[in-house]
């Protein structure tokens, strides 16, 4: 059978033969299995366990039998509560409260229902989900590339100026994942009021919102006037309360909208994990003190990593406003995002994301997180420099070259 013709075309180019090398022969990958030891400076995954009460809430849920399909009632409404009070927005949690197997999951099946070929998206670079989403849909990705030079601000200006005939959506993260930036309240309303006057749908992923290291005010844009028909917010329990593995995500649609988001997710997901649906109301509404020390931790954690790359000759880190990720400029010693990721996983076992895995935009940059060990991030921050010495000193290593040795 002829695998190129037996897929569409949206994901012919992750067949083997489309993809690079490394990938192809599971070089790169096969290498990180083998390591010994890995130093984490750039994993996506929470630092934190979940804490006892929520995980009790899910253990007594299975002592009593809650085992079987069911959609909890009362976590919808404390959704719907959290919302109201956190976000200003009202949202109905029988007609317009989607809940789904994580925020990942959930901004899936929204593009699913609402990209279709032809249809233009707007999204910024680097940036997490939308692109690819938009791509396998059959939709065209209009990219806003974030610079560093702008401290990685979503000029609204330039949103207006990509808007043509076919632009359907404007896709935002708040806060950005992966360069940590809050926009600020002035940019929110200035994107609402070309949406509006531009009759455009926006789609607010607000997953990173608890992890907030300036305070800024987090606003979502759903609460703003005129918004609230054209606008779906998504979010979930993975990042601020240190959930990843358990997978409960949601998503506060326009009335007009869910009936149809609910049955794309009927296809996919049909029922959401029961234990996990008493975990996330435990969290919700039990005591917030140990994710409030979760971001405090963060946020020490994070001037460990900024400060200790910015003393490193030739590397550029920012301070991030909320998420666990920073953005590190490294176009200064010439090489691609990937081959300078490469060279510190090939030389020293520190393992960052290449900034070009979030987009063209992320092209000299790499993805930083916090989330490890202080004591691994340390260490990796010190093999970090030593990395980059060997680069100056004998130039790059790259896979081919550490496969001969």
């Amino acid at each position: 059978m002829d695998f190129e013709t037996a897929v569409p075309a949206r994901v012919r180019e992750w067949l083997p033969s489309k993809v690079s090398k490394t990938v192809r022969t599971g070089g790169m990958s096969a290498l990180v299995a083998q390591a010994e030891q890995v130093f984490h400076l750039g994993q996506g995954d929470v630092g934190f366990v979940t804490p006892p009460h929520v995980c009790q809430a899910a253990i007594r849920a299975i002592e009593a039998g809650e085992t079987r399909y069911k959609l909890l009632p009362e976590l919808k409404e404390a959704i719907a509560e959290k919302l109201r009070v956190d976000n200003g927005i009202e949202v109905d949690p029988q007609k317009g409260l989607l809940l789904s197997d994580g925020a990942h999951t959930v901004l899936f099946q929204i593009m699913a229902t609402l990209v279709g070929p032809g249809d233009e998206v707007i999204l910024s670079t680097p940036g997490a989900y939308y692109e690819k989403n938009t791509r396998f849909q059959g939709g065209t990705p209009v990219p806003i590339p974030l610079r560093p030079q702008d401290n990685f601000r979503l000029d609204p200006e330039t949103i207006e100026a990509a808007i043509t005939p076919r632009t359907k959506i404007i896709g935002l993260t708040v806060p950005n994942a992966p360069t940590g930036v809050i926009l600020s309240q002035s940019d929110i309303e200035r994107i609402a009021e070309i949406a509006q006057r531009h009759d455009l749908l926006v789609i607010s992923d607000e997953i990173y919102e608890k992890i907030n290291y300036r305070r800024k005010p987090h606003v979502s844009i759903a609460s703003l006037g005129g918004m609230a028909e054209r606008t779906i917010t998504v979010n979930g329990f993975s990042k601020g309360y240190a959930m990843t593995g358990w997978r409960v995500g949601y998503a506060a649609i326009p009335e007009w909208l869910f009936p149809a988001v609910e049955r794309v997710n009927a296809l996919n997901t049909i029922w959401l994990n029961t234990p996990a649906q008493y975990a996330a109301l435990a969290a919700l509404t039990g005591p917030q003190e140990p994710f409030e020390a979760m971001i405090v931790e963060y946020e020490r954690k994070m001037h460990i990593v900024v400060d200790g790359l910015n003393a490193i000759d030739g590397v550029r880190c920012f301070f991030p406003d909320g998420t666990y990720y920073s953005e590190a400029d490294i176009s200064s010693f010439g090489y691609s995002s990937e081959q300078f990721a490469g060279h510190l996983f090939l030389t020293e076992q520190v393992l960052v994301q290449a900034g070009t895995i979030f987009g063209s935009g992320g092209e000299g940059l790499i993805r930083i997180s916090c989330s490890a060990p202080e004591e691994e991030i340390l260490a990796g921050i010190e093999r970090f420099r030593r990395s980059v010495e060997r680069l100056r000193e004998s130039g790059l290593v790259q896979l081919e070259e550490y496969m001969l040795e």
